[in-house]
């Protein structure tokens, strides 16, 4: 598995150690889950590739550059799209069975007309989600001139402990800082990562016949983001948000925090990409999973947020 340290890489590596699985996990971060072999390095190191895959099944590829504000163009499609072509590349010349690639509905954009399917027209908006787009295309191209098998899954919003997404965002509401930008009414499709740890399960089990396909992964249903955030208020017994701030002060708080942080190199706590949240409308038709795949998510989201706080509710801390 690359990206194994991340928040989604360490919840399927615990997931497929508890299955039973031999897990391996290179990540430039070092990892530390009981029962799975760590490697620390880069996927774009070939020769390291060479010697991991020699005695692999299946290769989960979740490694990607994602959360740094700061990062480039050039960074993002460095490792995003073609790190992740020549991994294909690799795991064909060692007979790798399978590789899962994990992209994101991020590659949707705004979606027009929800919900949308897996052949929705792609309209991705910034840096990350077009290095999504054009990784997806770049493995499944790979695959077909190499004849390596490739998954591609597409989760939605996935939420779930030691998430810092989901963190700072509880955060924000407990302390009584969240600020919506505009009306809250845009849609929302959160998944618990335990449910994404089996869908990609499933995707290294699925016949042959799922091949070069790509499939959307969301939670049980898709809901305004104004519901979703009352949903957190409720878990961590706080007052529910209301206040909402302008989307041109928004744009410009953003651009000043990425700015003055990216001074110290740090992230910032908000950004000009965080809009996104507040306005694109993410709600999806999950049928091909469970046609294709056998799954469909079975974790509402106050379960969910329930397992993710617990009774110390400790995310918001």
């Amino acid at each position: 598995m690359t990206g194994g340290s991340g928040f989604v890489g360490r919840h399927l590596c615990a997931g497929l150690r508890d299955r039973g699985l031999e897990v391996t996990s290179l990540d430039v971060v070092a990892g530390d889950l009981p029962g799975v072999t760590h490697r620390v390095g880069d996927i774009r190191d070939g020769a390291l590739l060479d010697e991991l895959l020699g005695a692999t099944d299946v290769v989960h590829h979740l490694a990607s550059v994602h959360l740094d504000v700061h990062a480039s163009e050039d960074d993002f499609r460095s490792v995003n799209v073609e790190a992740s072509a020549a991994l294909v590349a690799a795991a064909a010349r060692h007979a790798v069975r399978r590789v899962v690639h994990a992209s994101s509905v991020g590659v949707y954009g705004h979606v027009e007309n929800p919900p949308a399917s897996e052949d929705a027209p792609r309209h991705p908006g910034n840096a990350y989600e077009r290095s999504k787009a054009a990784g997806e295309d770049a493995v499944l191209a790979a695959g077909r001139e190499h004849a390596q098998d490739v998954v591609v899954l597409r989760p939605a919003w996935v939420y779930g402990p030691g998430c810092p997404r989901t963190a700072k965002l509880a955060r924000a509401i407990a302390s009584g800082r969240f600020l919506y930008v505009g009306s809250g009414g845009n849609l929302r499709h959160p998944v618990y990562v335990g449910d994404v740890v089996d869908a990609f399960a499933r995707a290294a089990t699925a016949p042959a016949s799922v091949a070069g396909n790509a499939y959307i992964v969301a939670g049980p249903r898709a809901m305004p983001l104004r519901e979703m955030v009352d949903a957190f208020a409720r878990a961590l017994d706080v007052p529910a948000p209301s206040r909402s701030l302008p989307r041109p002060l928004a744009m410009g708080l953003g651009l000043g925090l990425e700015v003055a942080f990216g001074a110290v190199g740090k992230q910032p706590p908000f950004s000009r990409r965080s809009i996104v949240f507040f306005e694109n409308d993410n709600a999806f038709d999950t049928s091909a999973a469970a046609r294709d795949l056998a799954f469909t998510a079975g974790t509402n989201l106050a379960d969910g947020l329930a397992a993710t706080f617990g009774p110390s509710r400790e995310a918001a801390a």
